[in-house]
């Protein structure tokens, strides 16, 4: 009996050794990704920040001065993008005229659990960040409309209550 109950504690702890943390991989593998990406000049900050101004309480879409836009090409600003809000996974499709096309495939944090705010100050980071390259001046978002977000067409002026 005493050997059963040792090799039951055995074969627990060999599992719990087994089990993986996957955050910690994606951490690693994003702190990876980061340092090929400044090795190569590329950063991964994304151009524009949402912020909840205390004293209007109203969204702000400001300018972050820690971005550099050098070198970096739409695909390297979804990773950006996708560094910054590892819960959404936003791939790139393809730019089509002045047209940027995206999609999430699993939107649920988005549309779901990141809020009405939450959502909108994504959609409109994302928006700001694409349309800051030369000759983009809509993005084209595909995913599966929630209660905080739908897709379509965005542009700047779909953010113009923020500020």
């Amino acid at each position: 009996m005493k050997k059963l109950i040792f090799f039951f504690y055995i074969g627990i702890f060999i599992l719990s050794a087994c089990s993986s943390d996957t955050s910690k991989i994606d951490e690693e593998e994003m702190a990876k990704e980061s340092a090929a990406l400044t090795d190569l000049g590329k950063t991964l900050v994304v151009p524009w920040n949402v912020e909840l101004n205390d004293s209007t309480k109203l969204m702000e879409i400001r300018k972050n001065p820690e971005a550099n836009m050098i070198n970096l090409e739409p695909i390297d600003m979804v990773d950006a993008i996708n560094f910054k809000y590892p819960q959404i996974k936003l791939e790139w499709v393809k730019l089509e005229g002045k047209r940027a096309f995206v999609k999430i495939e699993d939107a649920r944090y988005l549309t779901s659990e990141s809020g009405t705010e939450g959502a909108n100050a994504y959609l409109a980071e994302v928006t700001f960040s694409l349309t800051e390259f030369k000759g983009i001046e809509e993005v084209d978002f595909t995913f599966q409309e929630g209660d905080h977000a739908r897709p379509g067409l965005y542009t700047r002026e779909s953010f113009k209550n923020f500020n």
